[in-house]
């Protein structure tokens, strides 16, 4: 048995392989993604469906990344759908009760990474995220 620093390390290196690097925004999205798993008690991949609205534009659009990976949401599954928006919020829908949840990252708390990736390296605002608790994080907002 795997103690759960391990499980976080391993997710962390498949996160890593799965984007290419690790930076604030895929690593956000990746909270965005189990936050609401968890809270809509959604199964991954078949019984989660996503929708994100950010730049199309890198560094912002890694956040899409991140939900896919967090959630098993895929485009070829056709469950998460992107809109281009200066609005950075995901909106996340249990299949299989109906229950939504709409999030969107706390300006504040992506102000910090972004600040420490610059000052530093894309892994130093990914370290800022990850040590973030979900409230500082992100915030409930309500879905359109």
């Amino acid at each position: 048995m795997r103690c759960e620093s391990q499980v976080i390390a391993d997710d962390i290196e498949m996160l890593k392989a799965f984007h290419g690097h690790l930076g604030p925004w895929v690593f956000a999205g990746m909270r965005m993604g189990r936050y609401a798993l968890k809270k809509l008690s959604a199964d991954p991949h078949f019984g989660i469906e996503a929708e994100a609205w950010c730049p199309a534009a890198t560094p912002t659009s890694c956040l899409l990344d991140g939900i896919q990976f967090s959630t098993g949401c895929t485009l070829g599954k056709q469950n998460i759908r992107h809109h281009v928006s200066e609005e950075v919020r995901a909106k996340f829908k249990n299949r299989d009760s109906g229950e939504v949840i709409a999030l969107r990252l706390r300006p504040e708390a992506m102000e910090r990474a972004i600040k420490a990736m610059n000052a530093t390296n894309d892994e130093a605002g990914a370290a800022i995220i990850a040590a973030m608790s979900d409230e500082e994080l992100l915030e409930e907002i309500v879905a359109e």
